[in-house]
């Protein structure tokens, strides 16, 4: 599912944490990596050095065992990246987080943003954090609605290219409004969250599941520090509501506030996972 990866290159990337990132990718079996450049005009005095940075990356990400393809595009980026994971038949687009002024980009750059909401395949947003680079994937919280998102994550969370050890599954809900009331709704979740934990535990060398009250960006932040993950995974449902709290308050806040690698797996996913042959 995840053998083949569309990978954005703004060439401002540090090469350090790049070649981190390429790393981690091989966490999820990725073998064949597929380096795009789109600029929104590109002349023909600037394409020599732009294929010759790009030819430098592509050396260094071949070093880590990748098969690696180049391509340079003009045009909107968003529509171009996307456009060329499909074509590609990519399983997931790539792309390395930089902090950003919030003034200049609210919080997460409009080019990702538009990615994100254009995109049918998952994306992976990989943040090393502030002063230090993580290349391998032990922890990884997977902060589940417990409703239509989790048809599409769990294919990725179970192959058995995936490689990490330890899974939290972490639910966020809202306290009911009488104690009865309440007790029902906990021992709905906990029965959902458990029954999760048995389909994944194959997978892994344990798995905890973790249910909490509060708002569910705040506690995904808190319990991701908490936790120490290495790796965030959230769904994207096509529901306005639904898209909106794991879109807007998560994809975006997260990148920003907890220095982790984040996964984001659309609904579609769940209704045709991408095949890499």
């Amino acid at each position: 599912m995840l053998q083949r990866a569309a990978v954005k290159i703004s060439l401002k990337e540090p090469r350090k944490s790049l070649m981190d990132m390429f790393e981690f990718l091989g966490n999820f079996g990725t073998r064949e990596i597929h380096l795009i450049h789109v600029s929104p005009k590109l002349t023909a005095q600037q394409q020599p050095g732009i294929e010759e940075k790009l030819e430098k990356i592509s050396k260094d990400a071949g070093n880590f065992g990748f098969s690696v393809q180049t391509h340079i595009r003009c045009g909107h980026v968003a529509v171009i990246i996307n456009e060329m994971a499909e074509e590609k038949k990519a399983g997931y687009i790539a792309l390395h987080w930089m902090s950003k002024s919030l003034f200049r980009t609210a919080l997460f750059g409009h080019i990702e943003s538009d990615i994100l909401r254009l995109s049918n395949l998952p994306v992976f947003i990989y943040n090393p954090g502030l002063f230090k680079s993580k290349a391998s994937l032990e922890h990884v919280m997977y902060a589940t609605n417990l409703k239509d998102t989790d048809g599409a994550v769990l294919p990725y969370l179970v192959d058995r290219r995936f490689t990490g050890k330890r899974l939290y599954l972490l639910h966020v809900g809202e306290r009911a409004p009488d104690p009865a009331t309440e007790e029902i709704r906990r021992k709905r979740v906990l029965d959902n969250l458990n029954r999760l934990a048995r389909e994944c535990a194959h997978a892994y060398d344990s798995v905890q599941p973790i249910e909490i009250i509060g708002a569910a960006h705040k506690q995904i932040v808190k319990q991701a520090a908490m936790l120490d993950v290495d790796l965030v995974v959230v769904g994207k449902s096509e529901k306005l509501d639904a898209m909106s709290q794991m879109v807007g308050s998560t994809a975006e806040i997260l990148p920003h506030r907890t220095g982790r690698s984040i996964f984001i797996i659309p609904v579609l996913c769940g209704l045709s996972i991408p095949e890499n042959k």
